[in-house]
């Protein structure tokens, strides 16, 4: 049901961000307060919706796949951000439950747009 291949794409690509975002925000102590939490959520969102168009094999398995990737995008995020001192390890079951919830979301989106784009071409 959950293409790996994929996945380990998705994931990468979150993961890669999410990094990013956590470094940055940890030098750049403004970010904290109005980007971190928001900018984590959409890429653990991005990578979801990457997952699910990419397989495009309905929206249950769009939203399955979209959350793994949120989940292992906020367990890397939340654990870097623990290792760095900026938050402490009691947000970690938090983080990755919003970030999974926020990756299931991605990942119905990312089904409707390759609906979408499936509709656009059956047009041409």
């Amino acid at each position: 049901m959950v293409n790996l291949k994929i996945l380990r794409r998705a994931i990468a690509v979150g993961v890669m961000f999410e990094l990013l975002l956590v470094v940055a925000a940890h030098y750049r102590p403004w970010l904290k307060p109005t980007f971190l939490l928001f900018g984590c959520m959409l890429i653990a969102g991005v990578a979801g919706l990457l997952y699910a168009r990419d397989l495009a094999r309905g929206f249950r398995a769009g939203a399955l796949g979209g959350a793994a990737a949120g989940a292992l995008c906020g367990l890397v995020a939340v654990a870097a951000a623990n290792l760095f001192g900026d938050r402490p390890d009691l947000y970690i079951p938090y983080g990755v439950m919003v970030l999974t919830l926020t990756g299931a979301v991605g990942g119905l989106f990312g089904q409707l747009d390759a609906l979408f784009k499936a509709f656009i071409r059956s047009q041409r």
